[in-house]
């Protein structure tokens, strides 16, 4: 079987945008390997049933762009794996995470 990649973007904040995108991925598969590139884009591996892939799509793309995919039209309950990139409009690239000081 052919691996699935997926491009996408997103002009919504990025916490608010991967809180989406997680909800829709949760109701047809599961998100096994995620990484996180500064505040730019994310890379997902969903592994999903092969006959979901198609009602996942359509979902993504009521939240993000997503690059324009051919239908699988499938009924086959193998397991499949989606590899999704998401970029973030709003991203600067310049992702700072403070981290508290602790006493000690």
């Amino acid at each position: 079987m052919e691996n699935i990649f997926w491009t996408g973007f997103s002009d919504d904040e990025r916490h608010a945008a991967i809180n989406k995108i997680q909800n829709v991925i949760s109701k047809y598969g599961d998100v096994v390997d995620f990484h996180l590139f500064s505040d730019i884009s994310i890379s997902m591996t969903i592994e999903i049933d092969e006959f979901k892939i198609d009602k996942l799509y359509d979902e993504l793309t009521k939240i993000i762009g997503v690059q324009q995919f051919e239908y699988l039209n499938s009924n086959s309950k193998a397991e499949r794996k989606v590899y999704l990139n998401i970029s973030f409009a709003k991203g600067t690239g310049n992702l700072k995470i403070e981290v508290p000081s602790v006493p000690g």
